[in-house]
């Protein structure tokens, strides 16, 4: 585990005692014009402080499956049944979760398209700065929890940087002991968290679970099962259940996207999770007089992986995500 006081400013790990619950805040200062924003979070402390693992949701604000996850989870787990120090922040982007929105709306920056940040930037760009140095600097492991944007719904998955650095190595094993069906290993582009996080060898992991801002009790038990298993794999519990069974051997993927050419009304003729074959059509866009104006079609073969489930759509609106399996995790 590195320093985990390194960049920090607002609070101090080290002051926390062994076996502790502890609730803090982080102040973001220097937004003129906005209101006062704080980011509230928990910090499990065990019976040791190593390892570190973080877990956050809410990076966009129209994704909820791990904030309500998060936020039952920071008082369900104890502390004395832990070895190393669990921290848990439901909700890293309160501008973008109260306007229901995946963007801030203060900028309409992307949060997970800004890391590790710039002080003297963007809001967006501030407020991943501070949460870079405060929050995941220091840390063994990183999960961030996703949950897609509330026009859409998606079959669960995992994704992990690829790569064959040891901080991609970890990340990996760690996606793989999760225990869902699909893995997409992945390039992040510039300015993800965990592209940010892995520079600095922090293992980073990046689950996709529900869609469609909804909270749903599948949805909850998934994550529950995932934050349980990862914290078996870093051997921080010993916690014996149902959930620390083996991990599956799970289906490496890749995706490929259909993205709307016109504005109208999507009616979608597929289901989510269901089998497609290439060309096979996926649905239609209508104008407002109810003329066709295009045929959405597969690109290729596969699974339904990512739905568009809001029928008001314009060009550039992902529509449809294919995943399509590379082969069998080793």
């Amino acid at each position: 585990m590195q320093n985990p006081s390194q960049g920090r400013t607002q609070w101090d790990p080290n002051r926390l005692k062994l076996t502790s619950r502890n609730w803090l805040r982080i102040k973001l200062t220097g937004y003129t014009g906005t209101l006062p924003v704080e980011i509230p979070f928990y910090v499990l402390v065990g019976k040791r402080r190593e390892p570190g693992i973080l877990i956050l949701a809410g990076v966009h604000g129209d994704e909820y499956e791990g904030v309500a996850a998060l936020q039952d989870l920071a008082r369900e787990v104890d502390p004395k049944k832990l070895m190393g120090t669990l921290t848990l922040v439901p909700v890293v982007n309160p501008q973008a979760f109260y306007a229901g929105t995946r963007r801030n709306p203060v900028d309409f920056g992307d949060l997970n398209r800004s890391f590790p940040g710039n002080p003297d930037g963007t809001p967006s760009e501030r407020l991943a700065h501070t949460l870079f140095q405060e929050l995941v600097l220091g840390n063994d492991c990183l999960l961030s929890m996703h949950g897609w944007s509330k026009e859409s719904q998606v079959v669960t998955y995992v994704e992990c940087p690829a790569g064959n650095s040891a901080a991609c190595r970890k990340s990996y094993a760690a996606a793989r002991a999760l225990g869902q069906e699909y893995l997409h290993p992945y390039v992040w582009p510039k300015g993800v968290l965990g592209e940010a996080a892995i520079k600095y060898g922090i293992a980073c992991i990046e689950p996709e679970v529900g869609g469609m801002g909804t909270v749903t009790r599948e949805g909850q038990r998934t994550y529950r099962e995932m934050v349980y298993r990862l914290l078996s794999h870093w051997k921080m519990t010993d916690l014996t259940t149902e959930l620390n069974r083996p991990a599956s051997n799970p289906k490496i993927i890749g995706h490929s996207d259909v993205f709307a050419n016109h504005s109208g009304l999507f009616r979608c003729h597929a289901g989510v999770g269901g089998s497609v074959k290439k060309e096979e059509l996926l649905g239609e866009i209508r104008g407002l007089g109810g003329e066709r104006l295009e045929e959405v079609r597969a690109p290729r073969a596969g699974l339904v992986g990512v739905l568009r489930t809001f029928a008001s759509v314009q060009p550039g609106d992902r529509l449809v995500q294919i995943f399509y399996e590379k082969g069998k995790a080793k």
